[in-house]
C-alpha cells in the first residue's frame, strides 16, 4: 500500500461516525467526487479510489468492497514467450443518488448504479444497476422495486 493511501486509511479508522466519514473523504478529495449525505463503514480506502463517484445521499454498510481495477495484467505480463505488456484495467465507479448497499457487497469497476436502488447483503455487482431496483445474488440481477421496498416499510411503520 502506498504511503499516502496507508495514512489517510489510518486517519480515516480514527473517525467513528459513517457521517463524518464521508465528509472526510469528501473534504480531502479522495474519491473521485462524493456528494452530500453519503455515509461510509470503516473500511480499508479502496485503491484507485479517484475512480469512485459518489453522489447524494449514500449508504454503505460494513463490509462492502469498492473495486474500479482488476490485477489481471500481472500473470498476463508473466507469461512465457510475452512480447507485449498489458496494462492495468482501471474503470469508474458511480453510484447516484438515494442508493443502499448491503453488508459486503462488491462492486466492480465499470460499473454504474442507478438512483434510487438497493444492493442486497453479499451482491457482486459486475453490471450497471437500473435506477429504481433491487438486486441480488452472485452476480447481481434484479429481484424487487425501490418503490414497492418504500411503501411496504411504509405499512409496516404506520402499525
Amino acid at each position: 500500500m502506498e504511503f499516502k493511501r496507508l495514512m489517510r486509511t489510518i486517519r480515516y479508522a480514527t473517525i467513528f461516525n459513517s457521517v463524518k466519514r464521508g465528509k472526510y473523504v469528501k473534504k480531502k478529495k479522495i474519491f473521485g467526487s462524493v456528494g452530500d449525505d453519503v455515509r461510509l463503514p470503516f473500511m480499508i480506502l479502496p485503491y484507485r479510489c479517484e475512480n469512485i463517484y459518489l453522489h447524494n445521499n449514500i449508504e454503505i454498510a460494513s463490509g462492502v468492497k469498492l473495486i474500479p481495477h482488476d490485477a489481471i495484467h500481472g500473470v498476463f505480463n508473466k507469461m512465457p514467450d510475452q512480447d507485449y505488456e498489458y496494462k492495468e484495467y482501471i474503470a469508474k465507479i458511480e453510484i447516484f443518488d438515494n442508493v443502499f448497499i448491503g453488508a459486503n457487497a462488491t462492486i466492480l469497476g465499470g460499473v454504474s448504479i442507478g438512483p434510487n436502488a438497493i444492493i442486497g447483503a453479499g451482491a457482486v455487482v459486475n453490471k450497471d444497476v437500473p435506477p429504481n431496483s433491487i438486486v441480488g445474488g452472485v452476480p447481481a440481477k434484479v429481484i424487487g422495486s425501490f418503490d414497492d421496498l418504500m411503501d411496504k416499510r411504509k405499512l409496516y411503520t404506520e402499525q
